[in-house]
C-alpha cells in the first residue's frame, strides 16, 4: 500500500506492509537517523515524534498511521532557536542526556514551547513524565524550560 505524509516539511510517498511501524518506515525508508529503536516498547522515548503536533511512539504506531499527517523528528527541531536555548539550558543545568532519551525528552521540550509560552510548573513536570530516563532531574528539566522561555521572550522582543 502506498500512503503520503508531511515528514519535517517534505511531502513522503513510501511503500508500506500492513505490519511494519511507523519507526521502520521512517527509518528504512525516509532516512531519518535520529530514530534509535532500542527498546521497540515505548519506554526509553528515543523514537518520539510529533504527529500533527502530538507526541508519539513510532515504535508502537502502525506504519498506515502516518497516512496525509504532519511528522516531525528532532532533526526538524534541531535548527530553531527554541531547541537551541533548550539544550543550552540544560547544558547548564549540568544535564548530560543519555543517547537514548535525548531525542524524547528534546521532542517534549518542543512540543511544551511550541503549545504554550506559559505554562506552569506542573504542566512542565507532567510533560517530562511521558519520556522514561533516569539522566535529568525533573526539576532540572522544568527549569531550563523556563529559562528557555525567557529567552525566547527577550529574543522576540530584539529585531
Amino acid at each position: 500500500m502506498n500512503i503520503e505524509f508531511n515528514l519535517n516539511g517534505s511531502m513522503q510517498r513510501v511503500t508500506i506492509t500492513s505490519v511494519e511501524r511507523a519507526l521502520d518506515v521512517l527509518i528504512r525508508q525516509c532516512d531519518v537517523k535520529s530514530l534509535p529503536g532500542t527498546c521497540l516498547e515505548g519506554q526509553c522515548g528515543g523514537c518520539l515524534v510529533l504527529i500533527d503536533n502530538k507526541p508519539a511512539y513510532s515504535c508502537l504506531m502502525p506504519a498506515f498511521t502516518l497516512r496525509d499527517r504532519r511528522v516531525e523528528t528532532i532533526e526538524y527541531f534541531t535548527k530553531t532557536r527554541e531547541y537551541n536555548f533548550l539544550y543550552s539550558e540544560l547544558s547548564k543545568e549540568g544535564t548530560a542526556l543519555c543517547s537514548s532519551c535525548h531525542n524524547g525528552i528534546m521532542l517534549m521540550g518542543m512540543a511544551l514551547l511550541r503549545r504554550t509560552l506559559t505554562p506552569a510548573r506542573d504542566e512542565i513536570l507532567n510533560t517530562l513524565a511521558n519520556v522514561h530516563c533516569d539522566s535529568i532531574s525533573p526539576d532540572d528539566f522544568a527549569d531550563a524550560v523556563l529559562k528557555t522561555i525567557q529567552h525566547l521572550a527577550i529574543a522576540r522582543k530584539t529585531p
